[in-house]
């Protein structure tokens, strides 16, 4: 039996494609983001666009923030495993069209060396979020593996830093499920 508590803790993720769709096109020279080469083994947080918040949950969680650039890793060296990312973006209109077209470049097999795990879609803003924008999140959510959507800290705007465990249950939980994906699939592997 489920209990209410269990219900009101429980974090929506929302699931999309699992890998790379076959015939999907590529963007256009220019239009996606530049990559760099690593073998650095953690995660990676990339950034769709300018303030998205790839540091903020490096900071939160580790990590390697990517500043808007794609983890590539070495054809040369075929031991390294493929680079664990996660996508960030801002829950407003600007960040969610950056976030598609990230997730059109993955989908078409433009970065074979990285394993997406999905997108985490950030409040920009306190109070409930605008029904435009809440269905431009589940379109977007459709294009990765799973989407999480971190709820505002406002905390972090009036701090910069901010304590997990004194988060208000919705973000902590979030942010949680997050470190749960991290530790069980990515670190706890030893990739």
């Amino acid at each position: 039996m489920v209990t209410e508590t269990e219900i009101r803790d429980a974090v929506e993720v929302l699931r999309g494609v699992a890998g790379p769709q076959q015939g999907l096109l590529g963007l256009a020279a220019g239009e996606g983001m530049a990559r760099f080469l690593t073998d650095d083994s953690d995660v990676f947080w990339l950034g769709a666009h300018g303030g998205a918040g790839e540091n903020t949950l490096a900071d939160l969680l580790g990590g390697v923030p990517c500043h808007h650039r794609w983890p590539s890793r070495s054809a040369a060296n075929p031991s390294v495993q493929p680079a664990h990312v996660f996508l960030v973006a801002r829950q407003n209109h600007r960040g969610l069209k950056a976030a598609q077209l990230a997730a059109r470049d993955w989908a078409a097999g433009s970065h074979p060396t990285i394993t997406l795990h999905g997108l985490v879609v950030i409040a920009d803003a306190p109070g409930r979020t605008p029904k435009a924008l809440h269905n431009q999140t589940r379109i977007t959510a459709g294009g990765v593996p799973q989407t999480w959507v971190l709820p505002w800290i406002e905390e972090l705007r009036l701090a910069g830093t901010v304590d997990p465990e004194s988060l208000a249950r919705e973000p902590r939980n979030v942010l949680t499920k997050l470190r749960e994906v991290i530790n069980t699939t990515i670190r706890a592997k030893g990739d």
